[in-house]
């Protein structure tokens, strides 16, 4: 009850695709939302932030229970399925499931890029992590609003059924900076990344990323989260690597 009363102050207005909304939502899940409110602020990206008593309302504190939610529906699921297999393989695994990437995925696959709320160009909204945000925030809405286990019952019915093949992540390293650390180990290789700049673009901030190895540098990349800026860049770099040993 205390936050639904909250989350009645943010101002947020009923309208006549307010029904619509909540038939999506229905459709979606499988479940009856009883609070639209808080499913509308999951879309709603900082860039485009409302305000409650000049403080800020997005949806990045959704966004941080619904990833700890999505994680110990994912972690749960892979514990069943893989009863014996040791921490590192189901950590690894789950890893798989929830990074930035396939949380971008599902959610336009899912129609969420359809329904966020954000002041970003579209090559901002492809380039930053708004849409696996979103992802994670309607997660956490769900959660809210529904409880754990229709929650639960959403990811592994609708979600992981459907959209994620497990058997093919198992076979699948896309870790690439481990990759590229490993191969860097064997040949003796000093390896670094490089922050070369780091911009202010609206709400967010763009980094851009330089390998080098033994000092010499190889791929750049830039993207509005460091960690998928050293990935991709560690994945180009294996390629051109891979390309000169021919």
């Amino acid at each position: 009850m205390a936050i639904k009363k909250l989350l009645s102050q943010f101002n947020f207005k009923k309208t006549k695709s307010d029904k619509d909304f909540k038939d999506w939502i229905k459709t979606t899940t499988g479940f009856t939302p009883k609070n639209i409110v808080i499913y509308q602020q999951a879309f709603l990206h900082s860039s485009a932030a409302a305000k409650r008593n000049n403080t800020p309302i997005s949806n990045e504190r959704l966004e941080f229970l619904g990833d700890a939610v999505l994680g110990a529906i994912i972690a749960e699921h892979l514990f069943k399925i893989y009863p014996y297999k040791d921490e590192g393989f189901l950590t690894q695994l789950r890893s798989k499931i929830v990074n930035g990437q396939n949380l971008k995925e599902l959610s336009i696959k899912f129609g969420f890029n359809a329904q966020l709320k954000a002041n970003l160009t579209k090559e901002e909204k492809v380039k930053s992590s708004a849409y696996g945000d979103a992802f994670e925030a309607f997660i956490g809405a769900v959660y809210l609003d529904l409880g754990y286990e229709k929650t639960k019952k959403f990811v592994t019915s609708k979600i992981i059924k459907f959209h994620v093949d497990i058997s093919e992540l198992v076979n699948t390293d896309t870790d690439f900076k481990s990759q590229l650390q490993i191969y860097c180990q064997k040949n003796k290789l000093n390896l670094e990344y490089k922050l070369l700049s780091e911009e202010k673009q609206g709400a967010n901030k763009i980094y851009t990323i330089q390998v080098f190895i033994n000092g010499k540098p190889y791929t750049t990349f830039e993207n509005f989260s460091k960690r998928v800026a050293e990935q991709k860049a560690a994945q180009l770099t294996l390629e051109e690597l891979q390309k000169q040993i021919g």
